[in-house]
């Protein structure tokens, strides 16, 4: 029975692991100047570059995400992918519980989403076998989808990110670096979430602005510090946030790459998956064969 309730857990949440709850509701001009890594500079206001960002992000079909989590329980390492057509989400998740594993690197949970069904798989469940949940209102998630009530996990931090700096006072550049090979303008601001939840503008969804908030402050915080590293095409390269509870510091950083370029996420066939439903039979027989057989 422990194993059932186990399994189902961790199938139904992945759904949120892999989509933030929908509550309702370009090229650019930039400036002159020269960076020390010998790239054009980016003069343009922070609040300017931030609001391309935002819309060119927007804009991409598909990009990758890579998350090292950090705070006083451990860590946790995260790849995303996803495309927005065809709708497909891949993630991947290793140090599950928060801290490291000696085969981390080969022993992780994945999840993978389509407009018809979520895939889990966990190596200390089902044997290894693929859960299958199905989608049962695919219309009505399309439909939020198409309004901007539905942001997928996958996209990483990303678009928060974005939304809170520029929904928050006093973002400065802090600079003109090198992020993985590319030139990015580094822009940094402290968001104070009391602010935050008092903001009244177009630079963040409501909705998302209202679960950024709260989920924070079910963490214990009262603010956060934000950096992102954004590219000459203001696409964002790195994102940080930092803060601090009553148990220590928490920290998240995010890289991103591949905007636009088909992530190839591989969906599971149906012969190699199962259901709760099926899952859960599977244990009750053994369960009652195997008391069946005593005495």
């Amino acid at each position: 029975m422990k194993a059932i309730q186990k399994t189902f857990l961790a199938a139904t949440g992945a759904v949120l692991a892999l989509t933030l709850t929908a509550c309702g509701g370009g090229g650019s001009e930039h400036g002159g100047g020269t960076a020390e890594n010998g790239a054009k500079a980016d003069t343009r206001d922070p609040y300017a570059v931030l609001k391309a960002a935002r819309q060119k992000v927007a804009q991409q079909n598909s990009y990758k995400t890579k998350r090292l989590s950090k705070d006083s329980e451990g860590q946790e390492r995260v790849e995303y992918a996803f495309s927005r057509k065809p709708d497909l989400t891949d993630k991947k998740s290793w140090d599950q519980p928060r801290k490291p594993k000696d085969n981390g690197l080969d022993n992780y949970d994945q999840m993978v989403g389509t407009e018809d069904a979520l895939f889990t798989r966990n190596a200390g469940l089902a044997g290894g076998r693929w859960l299958r949940t199905d989608v049962k209102d695919k219309a009505a998630e399309k439909e939020a989808t198409r309004k901007g009530e539905i942001q997928k996990r996958a996209e990483g931090e990303l678009p928060n990110w974005l939304g809170v700096l520029g929904s928050s006072k006093g973002v400065t550049k802090a600079g003109e670096e090198t992020v993985g090979g590319k030139p990015a303008t580094h822009f940094k601001g402290t968001v104070v979430l009391d602010e935050l939840e008092r903001y009244k503008g177009d630079a963040m969804r409501d909705w998302l602005r209202e679960a950024f908030v709260e989920e924070r402050r079910k963490r214990g915080l009262a603010k956060v510090d934000i950096d992102v590293w954004i590219g000459r095409d203001d696409l964002p390269v790195k994102g940080q946030e930092s803060g601090k509870d009553s148990k220590g510091t928490r920290d998240m950083t995010e890289e991103y790459t591949d905007y636009g370029v088909d992530p190839k996420i591989q969906v599971p066939v149906l012969k190699d998956s199962i259901t709760l439903d099926q899952f859960a039979q599977e244990a009750y027989d053994k369960g009652a064969s195997g008391a069946g057989t005593k005495g």
